[in-house]
């Protein structure tokens, strides 16, 4: 007869290091995988789901910037984005979108 693993039974756990030092530890790696993301997020190349259309969804936007809904719009009530409500969804100029995302581009690359 075989007994089963009871799951609430604890198992000894045994820390190697400070409390502090294991926090330190996790803050350099997670400044890390930080620094890593920000220095690869290149802007998506040729993302655009539907060749012909003219526009693109506010989920294409966030996902050619990587950036949140709240972006998209504070970016469009600041007028630095049009768009186009249809019904209760709102699109996005293509060509608008390309063009901010150039600028964007332009400006991480210069050295400030």
């Amino acid at each position: 007869m075989q007994q089963e693993a009871n799951p609430n039974a604890t198992a000894p756990f045994l820390l190697i290091q400070k409390p502090q030092e294991l926090i330190r530890l996790f803050e350099t790696l997670i400044d890390q995988k930080i620094r890593e993301v920000m220095t690869t997020n290149a802007p998506v190349k040729n993302y655009y789901p539907d060749e012909d259309s003219p526009f693109l969804s506010s989920k294409d936007v966030e996902k050619i910037f990587k950036v949140s809904r709240q972006t998209i719009n504070d970016w469009r009530k600041s007028e630095l984005l049009q768009s186009v409500k249809i019904k209760s969804r709102r699109f996005f100029f293509k060509e608008q979108v390309e063009q901010l995302r150039t600028q964007l581009a332009q400006k991480k690359s210069v050295p400030g």
